[in-house]
């Protein structure tokens, strides 16, 4: 059974920017090399940071949401003090995960940031309802999610790849994105094509009447091209067409409204082990 963590949770001190170098005692030769001893107004100061740049996506207290919970005793990008600082500067490529730029938060403050989150691994653990092994064979047989969903490799490319899905999201949006897929859609930052709007649900009519709905899977001025439920690609030109809804509220995944309790914690456990031996 899979477990998380959940973080302490620090009284909030707010310390002006004048107390951020007093905060920090570096160990080692140099800030983001080696772990540095934080002082009781350091700690305070990085759960604050975390909270207002990075809470909305990983959750105030660390356990995830949009992004991946960080209540875990190694990160598997960030296991260490001098790596959290990079993916927190640098953000990580190809993700929704932002660098901060210099002005946003200056070094000091990104190594109070870093401690904050390599301190949520600590605490008591908290089980996770449900259970994995019937989660994976609900996946594959009542939720037939095979059809839609590839994970190893297994699977249709409809929707969004699964296999790691466990490390990209918390606990709690898997739940709600299995209840109300619709209610739960990442997205989109920078310009990065990511979540949701990698996968956008179109309806379009042609002239003669025929309705087509799929899953956009690219666009120009002129054309369209769609992969249906069905994983059929079908190419359409849009002076052919009388309508092109582009369904930015809506998901082609089915909600869970015919399972049971038992049956969402069963998948909800399954989803979040994905990528967990990676």
């Amino acid at each position: 059974m899979r477990v998380r963590r959940r973080g302490r949770r620090q009284g909030l001190n707010l310390c002006g920017l004048a107390l951020v170098a007093g905060a920090l005692m570096p160990a080692g030769p140099g800030l983001g090399q080696e772990p540095p001893e934080v002082t009781e107004a350091g700690r305070a100061r990085g759960e604050m940071l975390y909270q207002a740049h990075c809470g909305r996506c990983h959750g105030m207290l660390g356990q995830g949401g949009e992004g991946p919970s960080l209540t875990r005793p190694t990160l598997p990008r960030a296991p260490d003090h001098a790596s959290m600082v990079g993916v927190i500067r640098r953000g990580i490529p190809g993700t929704g995960m932002p660098g901060t730029r210099g002005n946003l938060l200056p070094d000091l403050e990104v190594e109070l940031v870093a401690a904050h989150v390599l301190s949520l691994g600590e605490g008591t653990a908290v089980e996770i309802a449900g259970d994995a092994a019937r989660g994976s064979q609900l996946f594959s047989a009542a939720g037939d999610c095979y059809s839609c969903h590839v994970v190893d490799g297994r699977g249709a490319g409809i929707g969004p790849e699964l296999t790691g899905i466990g490390l990209q999201r918390g606990v709690d949006y898997l739940d709600a994105a299995l209840r109300t897929p619709e209610a739960e859609l990442p997205v989109s930052r920078r310009g990065i094509l990511r979540g949701f709007r990698g996968y956008l649900p179109i309806r379009a009519v042609t002239r003669d009447g025929r309705v087509i709905t799929g899953m956009r899977v690219n666009e120009d001025d002129f054309t369209i091209q769609l992969r249906s439920i069905s994983g059929r690609t079908v190419s359409l030109r849009k002076e052919d067409l009388v309508q092109l809804e582009k369904q930015l509220d809506h998901s082609l995944m089915p909600a869970v409204e015919n399972m049971t309790e038992s049956d969402i914690d069963d998948l909800v456990a399954y989803l979040a082990a994905l990528g967990e031996g990676s």
